[in-house]
C-alpha cells in the first residue's frame, strides 16, 4: 500500500445515481439525477477550474432515500442533501462552499 500524494480537496462531493427496479417501492434518485449528468458535472468543475479544489464521485444508495428529490453527501464537512432535482442543483452546492 501507497499514500498518494496529491493536494486534498476542500470539498469532495458524493452524488447518489441509484436506479432501483420499477417494483421498488423505494423511490430513486436516477432518474432525476444519472451518471451522464455526474459527469458533466465534473467537466464543468474542471471548466471552472476546480479540479484540485473539488472532487466529485458518484455513489449507490447513501441511504436517504425519497420522493422529492435525489441526495448527495458532502465532506469533509459531512452534511447530506436531499432534494436535489437536476445538474443545476448540483452546481449551486459547490458554488455555495467553494
Amino acid at each position: 500500500m501507497q499514500i498518494i500524494d496529491f493536494p486534498k480537496p476542500k470539498m469532495h462531493l458524493f452524488v447518489c445515481i441509484n436506479q432501483r427496479d420499477k417494483d421498488n417501492p423505494k423511490p430513486s434518485c436516477a432518474p432525476r439525477i444519472t451518471a451522464d449528468m455526474v459527469n458533466q458535472l465534473k467537466i464543468w468543475i474542471r471548466e471552472q477550474g476546480l479540479t484540485t479544489t473539488v472532487y466529485c464521485t458518484k455513489a449507490q444508495c447513501l441511504g436517504f432515500c425519497n420522493a422529492e428529490g435525489s441526495v448527495a453527501v458532502i465532506y469533509p464537512e459531512g452534511t447530506f442533501v436531499n432534494g436535489i432535482q437536476n445538474l443545476d442543483d448540483l452546481k449551486k452546492l459547490i458554488k455555495e462552499r467553494v
